[in-house]
């Protein structure tokens, strides 16, 4: 029973990537298509894909979720609505969650640096793709997850540290897949995936946990100060100096998940220690 929830999970998590990597391939070839149509260069069909890069994984990641949504309603009677999901699970975030977010804003910015090249109205349209195309590029991932586990594994019988990994491989490959990495921030976005599901929750539904990291660092650092994925720097008001290596966010990660996890126990410790 353990093993067939576990695999169903997996299974259809996997066959979300897939819809997710094939349609994007899809709107890009369309969307090339018609440019050779009108005889363009390849520079100019190039620009294209990558200004419209955003549009078109999320319009991807939506076309997926759209089908994995309407294969359940018409296989599985009982199966909970979006919006019912939505009304469950969205609620004020836990303030530690708050607190992670921020000290991890404040430590990447402390450590890389930042460089002022001042606001450019221009680029204010690409800020703010940037920073929806982020927050939706992972928030879909988590309704996926958490829809996921409320259809297979409702009560949350399978392994969490099992289901993570395979959550997380299965992510980097479709985003290896579908995000060329020019501005070599794989290991960046394995990062904040990573926290992501820690902030989750066990149940992986703690989703006003996923929002308040997604609002508070993810998606001002990427269209803030240039932790892009997709546009890197290009269009970034304050660009950082230097990209953290590998060895620094794991520190920064496993301070904010010590707090995370053993703040009620340090603090009844230090209160003791004051006695």
């Amino acid at each position: 029973m353990l093993d067939s929830q576990l695999s169903k999970n997996i299974r259809y998590y996997g066959i979300f990537q897939l819809l997710c990597v094939g349609t994007f391939i899809l709107l890009s070839s369309i969307g090339a298509f018609f440019h050779f149509l009108l005889n363009h260069e390849i520079s100019i069909v190039e620009s294209w894909l990558h200004n419209n890069h955003w549009e078109i994984i999320i319009l991807s990641k939506l076309i997926a979720l759209l089908i994995m949504n309407r294969w359940f309603r018409i296989c599985l009677y009982q199966v909970k609505s979006l919006r019912q999901l939505f009304k469950e699970l969205l609620h004020w975030p836990d303030h530690r969650a708050i607190v992670i977010s921020v000290f991890m804003l404040i430590s990447y910015l402390s450590l890389a640096g930042a460089i002022l090249t001042g606001p450019n109205m221009t680029y204010l349209y690409y800020h703010l793709t940037s920073f929806a195309g982020l927050f939706l590029f992972f928030g879909i991932e988590f309704v996926v997850i958490a829809y996921l586990k409320d259809i297979f594994d409702p009560q949350h019988e399978a392994p969490f540290e099992v289901l993570s990994f395979l959550y997380a491989l299965l992510f980097i490959v479709s985003f290896r897949l579908c995000v060329p990495d020019y501005y070599n921030q794989l290991s960046y976005v394995t990062f904040c995936f990573l926290t992501l599901i820690f902030l989750s929750g066990k149940e992986f539904k703690n989703w006003s946990n996923v929002v308040c990291f997604l609002v508070l660092f993810i998606a001002p650092m990427g269209s803030i100060f240039g932790l892009d994925p997709i546009w890197g720097d290009d269009f970034s008001p304050f660009p950082v100096k230097s990209k953290l290596a590998l060895p620094f966010l794991v520190v920064i990660w496993v301070i904010s998940f010590s707090y995370y996890k053993y703040r009620n126990q340090i603090l009844s410790g230090a209160r003791k220690l004051l006695r």
